[in-house]
């Protein structure tokens, strides 16, 4: 029996227990704390009940799989593993001393894999003798039920290796696409828009919480930026987008934005504080910040522009002018973002898209929405959007060339 051993015992670490058990492996699960790991098979074991419940494993596969999952309190027990999974806090020096430590603890066959969402793999392995078995193995959240896995390769990544882990992630069930080692990878690099532009607009008062959000909705998205925040919680998108921006030396089109600053300071972390951008005290929820809005003057060029891109996009409510700028701007700066990737290899065309598609829920992927919309269409309207704003939304040159 193959075994895998996974450093970290929170939310993400038991996700991903549950993938690796319910495929057949054993599973190591590591923490220092006896009591930690034992709230963690707690949670694990109703999850795999639930499960069971629903009808979506049988309940005695269910058994098996939890019987499989054994708890560790020494890492030296990694020396067993023919995988290893690190799903530890996102402080880079506390993984860099990990990695030294499982380098040196388990079988130069082994890979050693990060599920870091926003910190470099290749710093992670600076120092490591081993550092061409080292590589990301980004899971997504829940990590037992999201489909993608984002595998991460470094210049020193074997390609043996690669290609292993690529294989294992097909084996448990997932689909891998792979990307270089660059700040958020493919996802969280090109997703960062989804919730930068509405967060620009609403600081801007274009536009109100609820309005935005329908926008989105109505052209096919199955939650709205501040839905999906609130999801996922303001304060763990928030510290993405700062990594991110810091990790591109300030880059304007990756800059946070300080409303988003200010509602984590207030502890508006979202659904697991009961109120974010939205307030649930109630069975519906309702946008819960009071941002007056302006009258601004929205240009005929940015009209026509915007109506452009957003009839393109299936629209099946009536928006007003507001909304369809919003929706123009950010599926253009997802769309550039993608074309970016592209220009830096980051990973082809076809992953960058499924990676969108599985990754966030998007109905369609940039490159996709690219080609239904026109990339010269959304170019114009980027050049719109630099005169108007700066260079952060300077366009690509495979979108104008």
């Amino acid at each position: 029996m193959r075994a895998v051993g996974i450093a970290g015992t929170g939310t993400m670490g038991a996700g991903i227990a549950i993938s690796f058990a319910r495929s057949g492996w054993d599973v190591l699960l590591y923490d220092l704390s006896r009591e930690v790991i034992a709230h963690s098979l707690e949670v694990i074991s109703k999850e795999f009940h639930r499960e069971s419940e629903k009808g979506r494993i049988k309940p005695e596969d269910a058994q098996a799989a939890i019987a499989r999952i054994h708890p560790r309190t020494e890492l030296t027990d990694f020396s067993e593993a023919h995988l290893v999974v690190e799903a530890v806090t996102e402080k880079l020096s506390v993984k860099k001393d990990l990695f030294a430590r499982l380098d040196a603890i388990c079988g130069r066959e082994v890979p050693l894999t990060s599920n870091t969402s926003s910190l470099s793999i290749g710093a992670i392995a600076n120092g490591c003798p081993g550092r061409d078995r080292i590589a990301g193995m980004h899971f997504f959240n829940p990590a037992h039920r999201m489909k993608l896995v984002e595998v991460v390769k470094t210049d020193f990544l074997s390609e043996d290796v690669l290609q292993e882990i690529s294989q294992i992630v097909r084996q448990i069930g997932k689909t891998p696409i792979i990307t270089r080692d660059t700040p958020g990878f493919v996802v969280n690099r090109c997703a960062r828009h989804f919730y930068l532009e509405p967060l620009r607009f609403l600081s801007e008062r274009l536009g109100g919480i609820e309005e935005i959000d329908f926008a989105f909705e109505s052209a096919n998205f199955p939650m709205g930026p501040f839905k999906l925040l609130d999801l996922v919680g303001v304060d763990v998108n928030f510290l993405v987008s700062k990594s991110i921006y810091e990790q591109f030396f300030q880059e304007p089109r990756f800059r946070p934005v300080i409303l988003q600053q200010k509602m984590v300071e207030s502890g508006l972390l979202g659904r697991k504080t009961g109120k974010g951008f939205y307030n649930y005290d109630n069975k519906t929820p309702r946008g819960a910040l009071k941002i007056e809005r302006r009258d601004a003057f929205i240009s005929e060029a940015f009209r026509e522009m915007a109506r452009k891109i957003s009839a393109k996009l299936e629209v099946k409510n009536p928006l007003n002018d507001a909304q369809h700028l919003i929706l123009a701007r950010t599926i253009s700066m997802l769309v550039n973002e993608a074309h970016l990737m592209l220009e830096e290899g980051i990973a082809d065309g076809e992953d960058i898209d499924l990676a969108l598609r599985l990754g966030t829920n998007f109905p369609k992927g940039p490159l996709e929405l690219s080609g239904s919309i026109g990339k010269y269409l959304i170019a114009e309207f980027l050049q719109i959007m630099r005169r108007a704003y700066g260079d952060a939304y300077r366009p690509s040159l495979m979108l104008s060339h």
